[in-house]
């Protein structure tokens, strides 16, 4: 019995119940004029006098002050004085010389760089987005009250992990966010057991055959690439221990077994990351999951995986609340919290991609729309892998899509990122450090990112990179410059 993969098994599970989104209302200092920017990276308005006034904040709505501002392809072009710093106040006068649509990039200490491509000229607020730490700090603790009973054939189990908000679905959603590349060992019927390290076994005791198998890991370990105040979530479940075990010995991939699995409730509590090392107890047993939706699904095609999930609203996030495999042409039953506004997520992968770590396997396709018994619900297409190189400056060209009927084209983003090496354990681990986030409206066949150096001083701070492409669309009329009404988005990377 391969205990190592079935702990991996739930805890892959356990994360695809937490792609769903949220809106962030938890970062304190937020004022009126930065309520759009929580969703986008930006806001405009058009030129009411002589110079426009661009401010560039951070993620509490505080000024970045000695922020670089480049306006356009390189300093100089395509006009004098177009490189600029801002005051004490965030805040630069664009010379009225800016007349023309043009590439706005943001440079400042501590923050991860950002351009906006195709920009007219008007008075913009921009938010930067904190640069990873070069050494995460970790939060760790328990799950608790989790009702576990010895030996009643169902293994317990739950993944902890920083809440989500709408943005990190739509422009900063990745696999690290919800299942951990770092892993934990302990040991069950005397083998070694890995798993992620976000996941949490309260100890318990089950029968397979004649054995009694001790599972005991309760505690669980989070690394977060940024400080500072943070929603934290845990998700519990169970399944019949035996059940799971022996499909997955007799060759039963975990797309077939998904819905073994069932969620039963979970808890969200907030934290403060200011040090190397944060202990938060997560509650496991303060929500339930009660109420029961029929959803019609979107339909895979041959070579793809879909799944659904259901996420409720609370306090202006939504809590995930159960994770289905569609089968074609039948609905499915998801769980939900009772009398709560519900969110329903659609998402495909190729098959052949849908547990590998390989470069390129993250590609996905996703929607996230009101709960309704009778909609069809429709997904934007796999995209192919897009392709960075360095002509002078770097060129991005990722896949044409086509505005399909009922989706329309919103905004295209791209994150080039380092991918970093630690060691953990005995182990190698690589995690994608951010270093330059690209922003444009509609849907962007190759984007040309201005002359600035990708790294700072003209060198690269690892040896190996990576890029990655989102297409956003809604299923509705979109308001112009707003991200508010984003539904939909289908994304894929590239290692360089």
């Amino acid at each position: 019995m391969n205990f190592r993969k079935l702990g991996l098994l739930t805890a892959i599970f356990t994360s695809l119940i937490l792609t769903g989104c949220s809106k962030d209302k938890g970062d304190k200092g937020d004022t009126s004029e930065v309520v759009t920017t929580q969703i986008a990276p930006f806001s405009w308005q058009p030129l009411k006098a002589p110079n426009a006034q661009i401010k560039i904040i951070n993620r509490f709505g505080e000024a970045v002050v000695g922020a670089q501002i480049l306006i356009g392809d390189a300093q100089g072009s395509p006009f004098r004085d177009n490189f600029l710093t801002t005051d004490r106040n965030g805040q630069v006068t664009v010379p009225s010389t800016w007349t023309t649509a043009a590439a706005i990039t943001v440079s400042a200490q501590g923050y991860i760089r950002q351009s906006i491509l195709n920009q007219n000229p008007g008075n913009m607020t921009i938010r930067v987005n904190t640069a990873y730490l070069a050494s995460y700090p970790e939060v760790k603790g328990n799950v608790t009250d989790i009702p576990v009973v010895n030996k009643d054939k169902l293994a317990d189990f739950a993944l902890a992990m920083p809440m989500l908000t709408r943005q990190d679905l739509l422009t900063n959603f990745s696999l690290d966010q919800v299942i951990s590349p770092y892993m934990d060992n302990f040991s069950a019927a005397g083998q070694k057991m890995s798993v992620p390290s976000n996941v949490s076994l309260p100890t318990q005791k089950e029968s397979y055959s004649i054995i009694t198998v001790t599972l005991d890991k309760p505690i669980y370990r989070i690394k977060t690439p940024t400080i500072g105040p943070k929603k934290f979530v845990a998700i519990r479940g169970r399944f019949v221990f035996k059940t799971v075990v022996d499909e997955f010995r007799a060759g039963k991939s975990f797309a077939d077994l998904i819905n073994k699995f069932t969620i039963i409730g979970g808890g969200i509590k907030d934290g403060v990351v200011t040090s190397p090392l944060t202990n938060l107890d997560l509650p496991g047993d303060a929500i339930q999951f009660t109420s029961q939706l029929k959803v019609n699904p979107s339909t895979p095609q041959s070579d793809e995986v879909a799944l659904v999930l259901a996420g409720s609203e609370i306090d202006g996030y939504m809590m995930p609340t159960d994770v289905k495999r569609v089968t074609p042409g039948q609905p499915t039953t998801l769980q939900s919290i009772p009398n709560r506004s519900t969110q329903i997520v659609n998402f495909i992968k190729k098959q052949s991609e849908f547990m590998s770590t390989a470069p390129g396997s993250d590609r996905m396709s996703a929607s996230m729309l009101p709960y309704s018994s009778t909609d069809q619900y429709k997904l934007l297409p796999l995209m192919a892998n897009p392709q960075i190189t360095n002509q002078g400056r770097y060129v991005i060209t990722a896949q044409t899509l086509r505005a399909d009927t009922g989706i329309n084209p919103v905004a295209t983003t791209a994150v080039i990122s380092d991918l970093i090496q630690t060691r953990e354990g005995g182990e190698t681990v690589t995690t994608p450090s951010r270093r330059w986030e690209i922003f444009s409206y509609g849907w962007q066949p190759q984007m040309v990112l201005p002359q600035w150096p990708l790294e700072g001083k003209g060198k690269r701070a690892a040896a190996k990179g990576r890029v990655e492409v989102k297409f956003i669309g809604s299923s509705t009329s979109v308001v112009p410059n707003t991200l508010d009404f984003a539904t939909h988005v289908t994304n894929a990377s590239t290692d360089f």
